[in-house]
């Protein structure tokens, strides 16, 4: 991660930076910013970007947004291909367990397109385990309790 600097999100207008990126056949419309921006709170979110000088890096966040009383939700997550491999997704994912566990919440979900192996396997490497979500079937739910 030589050069990649990690900040984090503290005005919802700074989401913006996102619109058109792209990853894993996802691309980051007006649904998606909306999104960001609904969940998007100071005191029970936390936004993460990363970049190396001016250039996109990644981007993660997490929030109180889920359906289950004291979970966090793992949001989103977003590598930029030209910084894969590098351990940044991993970094920014136990960035926003801690946050979570400075909460005082008793776990961290997250939900993950069926072909999206990467992820798969980050979210396996981080002590997740498979949940069959009732709420959701387009892809993985993942569950880690603390």
């Amino acid at each position: 991660m030589n050069g990649i600097v990690i900040t984090t999100i503290k005005n919802q207008d700074e989401i913006e930076f996102l619109r058109g990126r792209q990853s894993f056949e996802y691309t980051y419309n007006d649904e998606t910013i909306d999104s960001l921006k609904k969940h998007f709170d100071p005191e029970n979110s936390l936004y993460l970007l990363a970049k190396k000088g001016s250039e996109f890096a990644a981007f993660c966040s997490i929030d109180r947004g889920w359906w289950e009383e004291n979970i966090f939700f793992i949001r989103e997550i977003l590598v930029d291909q030209n910084f894969q491999k590098l351990g940044i997704g991993e970094k920014l994912m136990q960035k926003c367990i801690e946050y979570a566990k400075s909460k005082g919440t008793i776990g961290v979900v997250t939900e993950t397109d069926f072909k999206n192996k990467p992820m798969q396997g980050l979210c396996k490497k981080l002590g997740f385990k498979e949940w069959n979500n009732p709420q959701w079937k387009n892809g993985i739910a993942y569950r880690l309790i603390f």
